[in-house]
């Protein structure tokens, strides 16, 4: 595997929200139709970052995952484990968690038309195990049914009063996604590859600078040599247009430890700053990604 070929996923939800929503798309996407209960229609009486009661009254702060991107052989199963801790860092124990799966195909530049829950018909047609409460170190996990080549899946998570869902919107605005295919697919990316991003999900003040962690990694270590572009996309974010190069945007190339850093203030209260976030190779500078839209929302 070329170490410079990589996928990139990026999400993330509730005061402080690092969107993916169309993750493989060449632009700003947005859903027709969704239902995470039925496959016809979407409750639009919740608002995207709504809370939705804790188990205890315990309220979750932020969301990790051990991959938030991967790319899975065409065929096996894909697995996710999120990690939900409170303000104070402690294990969010015992939350609620549901699942919402989107199905659509990698690059085809059109995000996903459906999403369906965790525990419904539609959502079990996608879904082959997962956790409907935090166990005792804050975690839950999802394993994803094996799927064929050029099949792409979007997940949007909700825990506690934390999620990534917007149920009023019918899509994900921050998510983990798999992308199943073959080193001889065209397009295709490396097998085995997954990134992660720090933070994932997390509430974040207004005006406060939020350091963006990208950890790209392979079977075989890290990934060197890759660029990650970060380009502001306009909105009420207060990150500063002067410091984005003139092709509109910064871009970071991982080092040794297949890491890139981004740092981006917050706006002000309610603030959001959308981010277009592009892959591609160092040596051809082709994409190897889908384009992905990153949202920083402050509270």
């Amino acid at each position: 595997m070329s170490s410079s070929r990589i996928f990139v996923g990026i999400s993330g939800a509730g005061a402080l929200a690092i969107a993916l929503a169309g993750c493989g798309t060449s632009s700003s996407p947005s859903t027709t139709a969704s239902s995470p209960s039925t496959a016809s229609s979407m409750s639009s009486s919740s608002a995207s970052m709504s809370s939705a009661g804790s188990s205890g009254g315990v309220a979750v702060a932020s969301l990790a995952a051990n991959k938030t991107a991967q790319i899975v052989q065409a065929g096996t199963a894909a697995t996710f484990v999120v990690t939900a801790v409170t303000s104070a860092g402690k294990p969010a124990v015992n939350q609620p968690v549901t699942f919402y799966i989107g199905p659509m195909v990698p690059l085809s530049g059109i995000p996903p038309k459906h999403w369906y829950a965790s525990g419904t018909p539609q959502g079990n047609a996608y879904i082959s195990s997962f956790t409907r409460m935090t166990n005792n170190s804050g975690q839950a996990t999802l394993v994803l049914k094996a799927q064929p080549t050029k099949s792409m899946e979007m997940v949007g998570v909700r825990i506690g009063n934390l999620s990534s869902y917007s149920t009023s919107q019918g899509k994900a605005l921050g998510s983990l996604d798999a992308w199943w295919t073959t080193p001889t697919t065209s397009p295709t990316a490396p097998v085995g590859d997954w990134v992660t991003l720090s933070p994932w999900v997390t509430n974040s003040p207004a005006n406060q600078t939020v350091p963006l962690t990208v950890m790209v990694n392979s079977p075989t270590g890290p990934v060197a040599g890759a660029t990650v572009s970060f380009a502001m996309k306009g909105g009420m974010g207060s990150t500063s247009r002067s410091s984005m190069s003139s092709s509109g945007g910064v871009t970071r190339t991982t080092g040794s430890s297949g890491q890139v850093v981004y740092s981006v203030k917050t706006g002000a209260m309610m603030a959001m700053t959308p981010i277009r976030i592009v892959v591609s190779s160092a040596s051809t500078m082709m994409r190897v990604s889908g384009g992905m839209n990153a949202e920083l929302i402050s509270r």
